[in-house]
């Protein structure tokens, strides 16, 4: 039986409750709610008494969860599957130059002083990039836009911790060269990141 859409408001009534923060997790659980009680009204169950079945059997803050892992993966796989482009891994070379060899200037103090003035350099970009991205209220309310900027964050964080000089020496490259390598991973990650950050606020802006 086909739902009305005072039926319909209804449900979305019942979810605004706080359980379901995301705007686009709210709308697809409507419609998953709205799809399950149309096939078990029959005439003989009342659409008030299966809506309230629904909500006390249904885990609304694990189904979140579960969408908020599943947009957090996705955003993972959508930024290592950019950064494979042949044209954005052309334009990150020039970049990696022209970065690293700014960077390199300071290599004359100290190696690990070059490493944090690359290091905090990009990790401030990234923090400055994921503010803007998602300054507007309307786009901290949906879980794909989150989703790509706190991928693209915590990535960066992580490679921050992970690439460190004095650990990768054993590679047998100098301390210049593996500054280039940071450089290089860095700018990468921030335009391939970009691109899939600015491509998703595009597509909720659409909708």
């Amino acid at each position: 039986m086909k739902l009305t859409s005072d039926q319909i408001a209804q449900i979305q009534s019942s979810l605004s409750c706080g359980n379901i923060f995301y705007d686009d997790i709210r709308m697809e659980l409507v419609d998953h709610f709205a799809t399950e009680i149309e096939e078990k009204m029959d005439g003989s169950t009342s659409f008030d008494i299966l809506l309230q079945e629904k909500l006390n059997e249904f885990d609304q803050k694990k189904f979140q969860r579960t969408l908020l892992l599943q947009s957090h993966v996705g955003m993972l796989k959508a930024i290592f599957k950019k950064m494979l482009s042949f044209w954005l891994l052309f334009k990150v070379m020039f970049m990696t130059y022209l970065i690293g060899g700014i960077v390199n200037l300071f290599s004359t103090y100290t190696p690990e002083f070059a490493e944090r003035v690359l290091k905090t350099s990009f990790i401030l970009t990234f923090l400055v990039i994921a503010i803007f991205g998602l300054i507007r209220t309307s786009l901290l309310k949906n879980s794909q836009t989150v989703a790509a900027g706190n991928t693209l964050f915590m990535v960066a964080m992580l490679s921050q911790f992970a690439l460190q000089t004095e650990w990768l020496q054993w590679t047998g490259f100098s301390n210049q060269s593996l500054l280039y390598a940071f450089a290089f991973w860095f700018c990468l990650l921030l335009v391939a990141g970009f691109r899939v950050l600015s491509g998703t606020v595009k597509r909720v802006q659409l909708v």
